[in-house]
């Protein structure tokens, strides 16, 4: 467990400096603020962090050939990533969900959001194109959208 937690500490430090953290959060906070008059804000807030953190603030360069295998086998480096990707798209499924109430047009939403991504990063060479993220990804979609119709529902 540590090392799973040394691993996350280490991806998201190596992705996101605290200034950005502090800046995203305050975004994040400012949207989730003004939902009630601009329901559409939270949604597109979460796509943008999404693009941002996959896409926007990488250098290009980085190619490799894409990994169409899933690596699911007990590897800390590999569960970390893994656990970063479907928490990242959770808050999108929240609340994509509180505004649409469409459940599985979200995670279809979600879907293919993850693979524009990881083709995007396979084209200009920001990032690898994995199965796994976009397993990963949609699946926090789906936890997202879960989490909001529990919560909210009632």
């Amino acid at each position: 467990m540590r090392e799973l937690l040394s691993q996350i500490h280490y991806a998201t430090s190596a992705n996101l400096s605290l200034l950005e953290i502090i800046l995203l959060a305050l975004l994040g906070t400012i949207a989730w603020h003004n939902r009630k008059g601009k329901q559409w804000l939270p949604p597109i807030y979460c796509v943008f962090l999404i693009l941002y953190i996959t896409l926007l603030r990488r250098a290009p360069g980085y190619n490799e050939c894409i990994r169409l295998r899933l690596k699911l086998r007990p590897n800390v480096v590999v569960w970390a990533g893994n656990l970063l990707n479907l928490v990242l798209y959770v808050p999108y499924g929240v609340t994509s969900w509180q505004w649409k109430r469409e459940g599985k047009k979200v995670v279809a939403v979600g879907l293919a959001l993850s693979v524009s991504c990881e083709v995007l990063q396979y084209l200009t060479g920001r990032g690898m194109a994995d199965v796994n993220d976009v397993l990963f990804n949609t699946l926090g979609a789906a936890v997202g959208v879960w989490i909001s119709a529990k919560v909210y529902s009632k």
